[in-house]
């Protein structure tokens, strides 16, 4: 039996962003203002190449709605020159999150806590082994090495629903606000999502705490599932995806699909898929972030929206053929956009 996580100690907790792109630099930039009076230590951030450059040269600048503002906070590209954090916060790809197992592992505290921000099935997420235990899904924890190395008990779900981007390295323009939606499964510990939460609070972020967590986490899912894959194979933006009859029939079925699977973990969907689909179709030109990717020749993020959620639908022996084809579909494109 694994013994209880020490809690978070009293006073300023010190934060780490790893990934300070679009989602993890609006996180950072926001707990870089607050300071003390906010909870907060210092407060660093890992990110590489021209973006981190910027970062050191001119502060972290985001661009909101109520104008442009720049923050001094640590960054680097090594998380071992940092000591060890409070909370780290991961806002990476999925893909890229289980190299960097054995650095977060020391980043982190003995009693630290950390937040991974995710699109889909998080490297945390608990599925049958077929032996009695529970693992993470292969497709986003390779080998059981974030599990083992990290720990699923200090991980902490997190869920981001805002539009950012990163217009030119060191700026983030925040364009749609939104919100972080974070919490835990039933029967796990809560005191750490109520310190974490008031601390995100506190440096301006509008923070959810949906229990439990997991209708929050198929809430999103469903929705990646059925528009992300349908608007990438289509190459349209959502409402022109959907002013199609039969890709919004296809969407719908991958939605169904995902609400089968979401039943079976006893998640309930925040929102009707037929609603959400209405909504879609008289909304604006958006473009999911598997087309965007796409359309600018880099890996899509398909193991953690789509693969994993195969991985879960097996684990309770459902089929989930329209989610399935269409998987296979965009592995096809990425395998052949990688040795083009």
């Amino acid at each position: 039996m694994t013994a209880p996580l020490p809690p978070l100690p009293e006073g300023p907790l010190s934060v780490c962003v790893v990934g300070a792109g679009a989602i993890g630099g609006t996180i950072a930039a926001h707990l870089a203002g607050a300071g003390p009076e906010a909870g907060l230590g210092e407060v660093s951030v890992v990110a590489r190449g021209a973006h981190l450059q910027a970062i050191q040269a001119q502060g972290l600048r985001l661009q909101t709605p109520e104008g442009l503002q720049s923050y001094r906070v640590t960054a680097t590209d090594d998380p071992g020159s940092l000591p060890p954090q409070d909370l780290v916060i991961t806002a990476l790809k999925g893909h890229q999150v289980p190299p960097m197992a054995e650095a977060l592992s020391r980043l982190l505290a003995p009693h630290g806590r950390i937040l991974p921000v995710v699109n889909g099935v998080p490297w945390w997420y608990p599925i049958s082994d077929g032996q009695g235990g529970v693992k993470g899904a292969e497709e986003v924890d390779p080998g059981g090495v974030l599990w083992d190395k990290v720990g699923a008990a200090r991980a902490i779900g997190c869920i981001a629903v805002m539009g950012a981007s990163v217009p030119e390295p060191g700026l983030i323009d925040l364009g749609l606000p939104g919100y972080l939606d974070i919490g835990r499964l039933p029967g796990e510990d809560r005191a750490d999502v109520t310190r974490v939460a008031a601390l995100l609070s506190a440096a301006g972020l509008k923070i959810r705490q949906t229990e439990p967590f997991q209708n929050a986490l198929f809430s999103k899912l469903y929705a990646n599932c059925g528009f992300n894959s349908v608007c990438a194979l289509a190459r349209a933006p959502m409402n022109r995806m959907l002013a199609d009859p039969v890709l919004a029939e296809l969407t719908a079925g991958i939605m169904a699909e995902v609400g089968e699977i979401a039943a079976a973990e006893h998640a309930r969907l925040l929102e009707d898929p037929a609603q959400r689909i209405e909504r879609a179709k008289g909304g604006a030109a958006f473009k999911p972030s598997t087309l965007q990717d796409l359309e600018k020749g880099r890996p899509m993020e398909i193991e953690p929206i789509f693969g994993a959620t195969l991985s879960v639908a097996r684990s309770h022996g459902i089929e989930a053929p329209k989610l399935s084809l269409v998987t296979a579909m965009l592995r096809s494109i990425d395998r052949e956009m990688g040795e083009a």
